[in-house]
């Protein structure tokens, strides 16, 4: 299917790549049906933009957190694993939203202002099943490791 995003253009989304998140993001609760996508030629792209599908609008940029420096261990419900519908762990990965503030910095130009992560609520996605959900207001505890 042909989708145009406000901020991708005119762009081929293969349906069965579909992510849904059944109870759809914080704030963006009409947002259920997703794509990611990231820059073409890129054999181990670092950045994804997730695309609603929902709303041309509405596109969040995502990493993985290993390439932050971050390593998560969440526990989930019963609820979430069924609306997942995990069935085994490792068909689950954990993606972190990035964002710049673009108003902070608006004396200066938007691609110097820091790029800040959203940590503590991440997206889990069942890739096997192609569903998701975003864990919301996560503990969090840091631990610093010597490598050497």
């Amino acid at each position: 299917m042909l989708f145009n995003s406000r901020l991708l253009g005119p762009v081929e989304v293969d349906e069965s790549t579909v992510i849904q998140f059944p109870h759809g993001l914080p704030a963006f609760e009409d947002c259920q049906r997703f794509k990611l996508f990231h820059e073409a030629g890129e054999t181990a792209p670092r950045v994804f933009w997730m695309q609603s599908l929902d709303a041309p609008d509405v596109l969040f940029s995502v990493v993985d957190p290993a390439s932050l420096g971050l390593r998560y261990e969440v526990e989930l419900s019963a609820a979430e694993v069924d609306a997942l519908q995990l069935a085994r762990p490792e068909d689950a990965v954990v993606l972190v939203m990035v964002y710049k503030e673009g108003d902070a910095h608006a004396d200066k130009h938007p691609l110097l202002a820091p790029l800040k992560a959203n940590v503590r609520n991440p997206l889990i996605v069942n890739l096997a099943a192609r569903r998701g959900l975003q864990q919301g207001g996560l503990a969090c505890d840091i631990v610093f490791h010597n490598r050497g």
